[in-house]
């Protein structure tokens, strides 16, 4: 499949995360920069000099590991038919889509579930030692890190605590001696606190869930996380040795991670776009809450032979599901063909190939995918000079000859550089565009635009 999905996932961050992994070896100073994540990049930058191809070879392998976690995880607490988490893993709508991305989701979840599994395992050290590093996939992670000090703290395991900041310290460390600056991690945080973005209402990221998991899926979490609920007032189950650490690591992780984007995104912080994607990281553990409700649902049937069944059959629900149409289903032209926005780059690309000398040219562009279809080297200011106005409203200096390639959403949006400023300057000639429906099924709504412009004077 990562032969065959033409697309990327998304057009922006994950292009972005790709180019800054697949130049790290040409630009050391990409591994550490706080938004590329300097754990994904350092991981990630081996298998991105095989283009992005290898990215999503790389993602592949990230999520059959935490696939195989769950399954640890799922055996560990004997729940039933364990080997179906893997299957859940890969059910779940947008887990299995996001493989196939540059997108740091899916390694975040490994080191989630890995940190689980370890735990689990009785190696509770390593588990602290593992989470540690979790920040720097995400930044997320610091707030999880709070779970794991909770669950060493309840379980008396006093002389793990400190390995919990040992990513911290090695990443200080490393980057101090690199950057000369000890404080780059917090010193180097790109996230404005007040988010350029806006806010959003409340209920967006759990109403956002089915769309995420599929209707199927969704139903066994909601009846997993009713059963732990139940669970936590009977004394039986919470004399279980591995009670807490499924409630804490698991459940724990999932509810507190979904309730911090919650509270970005409702109150405008930390350039919180309200992303659902975002809650990928915690398929893996959805997994094994939707085993948990499985397990209870098969409690339904008389005999074994009745229990299997409604397993099986839950099992069947959940990959037919994939193959309904439905809007939270896998539809072929929208998930695996490239997007209109990628198509008319990719266009652009070629009429430069064919025109001139213009390939070759310096290119001012925001869209980062541009970089993906020219070959332009985004990290030189000489192939790249930077895109946008000066104080006065006017675009930075480009050199004569150079190209501005403006795109309807990242140079408008992101770069803040209208078309009609465009238009208005006389330096600049209009060479070339076209245009896409951005959604092909309703083509009256919206389009995607690419427009070249070189400068003249």
């Amino acid at each position: 499949m990562a032969f065959i999905t033409k697309g990327t996932y998304d057009s922006g961050d994950s292009v972005k995360h790709y180019l800054f992994a697949h130049y790290a070896f040409q630009y050391p100073l990409n591994y550490f920069d706080s938004w590329a994540k300097p754990l994904f990049t350092l991981l990630a930058s081996g298998p991105a000099q095989a283009g992005f191809i290898g990215m999503k070879l790389f993602q592949c392998t990230v999520v059959a590991a935490s696939a195989w976690c769950s399954y640890v995880i799922a055996r560990t607490l004997r729940l039933p038919m364990p080997e179906l988490a893997i299957l859940f893993c890969y059910t779940a709508t947008d887990y299995f889509l996001i493989q196939f991305s540059g997108l740091t989701e899916p390694l975040f979840g490994l080191v989630l579930v890995g940190s689980v599994a370890l735990a689990m395992t009785g190696r509770p050290g390593w588990s602290a030692a593992l989470i540690s590093f979790l920040p720097f996939v995400r930044s997320e992670g610091f707030i999880l890190i709070g779970i794991w000090v909770v669950y060493l703290a309840w379980e008396r395991q006093w002389r793990y605590l400190p390995l919990v900041v040992l990513g911290y310290m090695l990443f200080s460390i490393v980057g101090g001696i690199v950057l000369g600056e000890f404080g780059w991690v917090f010193g180097h945080n790109p996230y404005a606190t007040i988010s350029v973005y806006g806010h959003g209402a409340w209920p967006h990221f759990v109403a956002s869930l089915p769309g995420l998991l599929g209707w199927v899926l969704s139903a066994l979490v909601a009846v997993g996380g009713i059963c732990m609920l139940r669970d936590c007032f009977r004394p039986a189950r919470r004399q279980e040795p591995l009670f807490v650490a499924e409630l804490l690591l698991v459940y724990g992780s999932v509810t507190v991670f979904i309730a911090a984007h919650t509270i970005f995104w409702a109150k405008g912080l930390f350039n919180s776009f309200g992303l659902t994607r975002v809650l990928d990281v915690t398929t893996p553990l959805f997994a094994l809450v939707a085993l948990r409700g499985l397990a209870e649902l098969a409690l339904l049937g008389r005999t074994p032979l009745a229990r299997r069944r409604i397993q099986i059959g839950f099992a069947v629900a959940a990959v037919l599901f994939l193959f309904t149409g439905a809007r939270n289903a896998f539809r072929w032209k929208r998930d695996f063909t490239p997007p209109p926005d990628q198509i008319v780059v990719n266009e652009a690309a070629e009429w430069l190939r064919q025109t001139d000398d213009l390939a070759t040219r310096p290119m001012a562009y925001e869209y980062p995918y541009v970089a993906v279809a020219t070959g332009n080297n985004p990290f030189s200011p000489q192939e790249h000079p930077g895109l946008g106005l000066n104080q006065n409203g006017q675009l930075e200096q480009l050199p004569v000859g150079a190209l501005l390639i403006w795109d309807d959403w990242f140079a408008r949006t992101e770069a803040r550089v209208p078309l009609a400023t465009m238009r208005n300057d006389t330096r600049f000639r209009e060479r070339w565009q076209t245009a896409l429906p951005r959604h092909p099924e309703h083509p009256e709504h919206d389009t995607t635009r690419i427009i070249i412009f070189e400068r003249v004077r």
